[in-house]
Parts: structure tokens; C-alpha cells; sequence
């Protein structure tokens, strides 16, 4: 991989820093799951996706692969491209095409394994503060990325479940479940899963809640989580507000330090 020094990073590695700032995330993991190289790079990538789909395929697994490419000064509505086979990859050089211009100055990709012999789900929270609590709504899908939730049809390539709640603790409202055919499950065991996944935020409610507070005193309407559960490992994979770069330019403010003293946080002016 390329060596990317501390002063290259752009505003989207930040943006993932914070949530390692807040503990929803460690720093080792974040940076073996995410694979950074400079935008000149592209046929290393390449390469190296096609020996680890070698390798997945002679263990008898199957990642979903997503490539990103980078500005320095965007912290979100990057190009990315998802690749879970050897004829996707064969479609990166036209991708890569595509997006030849000099604003790009990175390549990531990451991986999340998606084949049948482990659970594998992706999802967003949105979060709607009102004025003692935060109404919680969910969508899930079932093995593939969360950026497909973008493109949710009638008629879904994958499971899908969107439900919500009034705060934590509160039971779900199940309000649309989708299942295609050649998926072989029926609702019900789909709404069990989903509601198996909730236990999981459940669990990391204390974290979760310091990070949302933090958000909450820049007053947004609403602002959302983005997540994956791979087996029973849950992972907050990205946030978004309608001002991030608000968000990065306080973070290390004083409303920061009132997070951690316990202080009450004041509205930012």
C-alpha cells in the first residue's frame, strides 16, 4: 500500500477519526479496514483486490468490495464503485475513467464479508431530536452496502426492513419489510433478525449517546448513523449532518470538553 503521511489526510478520514475520538470505533480497526492509496495507484488496486478475491474464493467465502475516490476538501457524495466478483473488477479501469480529473487525490476500499455462512446486514439510523428525546428510524438491508439504500425500489435486490421508535428502550414499528423470492425467507425471520441487530445498538447505547449529544448541540434537524453487523460484530461505519464540516471544525471545541466533564452543553452560536 502507499504510504499516506498524517498531513494527506483529507476531510472524509477526519470525519472517520471522530468517530474514533468518541470510542464508536478503534483506530486499529479503522485502519485495517479502510485501504488508502494515492489516486495514481489505481492497477495496484486492482491487483490487490484481485488476490484477495483469489484468496476468498479458495476459502469458500465472499466479500463485497467497495472503492472510493477521495477529494481532499469533501467529506461526503464520493464516487464509489462495488465489486463482488472478478467481472466487476474488470469494470474498475472504465470506473477509474470516469473519474479522471485532479480533485481526487486518494483510493480506499474496504471489504465486508456477505456470504450465506455468516449473519451480514448494513443500515442507517436517522435521528430527529425534539425536545426531551430522539425519535429513532432504521432502514436494513440484508448482505450488501448501505449505499444501496439510495436505490431501494418496489422491488428490492436484497432484503429490506424499515421501521422506527420513539427513543431508546421503546419497542420498533415495523413499517415496510421486503423480501425477494430467491432469498427463500419469509418476514418474520427477517423482522427477528432485524430485531436481533437492535439488541446489538442496544448494548452500545452509552457510547452511542455521548456521540449523539455531541451532535445534538449543533441543533440539526436530524442527522443519521451509518452501521454493519458482521456475525455479531457491530460497527458505526459513517455519520452524516446537513454541515459536517461544522461538526469537524468543533470537535475539538469546548463543547468537547463539557461531553466529557459531564457539563451541560450549550447551543453553538
Amino acid at each position: 500500500m502507499a504510504h499516506l503521511t498524517p498531513n494527506d489526510d483529507p476531510l472524509k478520514w477526519i470525519k472517520y477519526l471522530l468517530l474514533v475520538q468518541f470510542g464508536l470505533v478503534k483506530r486499529e480497526e479503522l485502519e485495517r479496514d479502510i485501504r488508502r492509496y494515492r489516486r495514481s495507484d489505481e492497477r495496484r488496486v486492482i491487483r490487490d483486490i484481485d488476490s484477495d478475491l483469489r484468496s476468498e474464493q479458495k476459502h469458500g467465502r465472499r466479500h463485497l468490495y467497495v472503492i472510493k475516490l477521495v477529494s481532499i476538501n469533501l467529506s461526503g457524495r464520493l464516487p464509489n464503485f462495488r465489486i463482488e466478483s472478478r467481472e466487476d473488477l474488470n469494470k474498475a479501469p472504465q470506473f477509474f475513467a470516469d473519474h479522471d480529473h485532479h480533485s481526487h487525490t486518494e483510493i480506499w476500499y474496504c471489504r465486508t464479508r456477505v456470504d450465506e455462512k455468516v449473519f451480514s446486514v448494513a443500515g442507517r439510523f436517522v435521528f430527529t431530536p425534539g425536545d426531551s428525546d430522539r425519535v429513532q428510524s432504521v432502514e436494513q438491508v440484508w448482505r450488501c452496502s448501505p449505499r444501496l439504500l439510495e436505490q431501494i425500489s418496489i422491488t428490492p435486490p436484497y432484503p429490506y426492513l424499515r421501521a422506527s421508535r420513539y427513543s431508546w428502550g421503546w419497542p420498533y414499528t415495523v413499517e415496510d419489510v421486503r423480501v425477494p423470492t430467491r432469498w427463500g425467507l419469509g418476514q418474520p425471520e427477517l423482522v427477528k433478525e432485524f430485531l436481533w441487530s437492535m439488541r446489538l445498538f442496544e448494548r452500545e447505547r452509552e457510547t452511542t449517546e455521548t456521540f449523539l449529544a455531541f451532535l445534538d448541540s449543533f441543533a440539526f434537524r436530524a442527522y443519521s448513523l451509518e452501521y454493519k453487523i458482521v456475525g455479531s460484530k457491530l460497527t458505526v461505519i459513517d455519520w452524516d449532518t446537513p454541515d459536517d464540516a461544522l461538526i469537524l471544525r468543533n470537535r475539538n471545541h469546548e463543547q468537547h470538553r463539557r461531553l466529557r466533564s459531564g457539563d451541560p452543553l450549550p447551543r453553538p452560536i
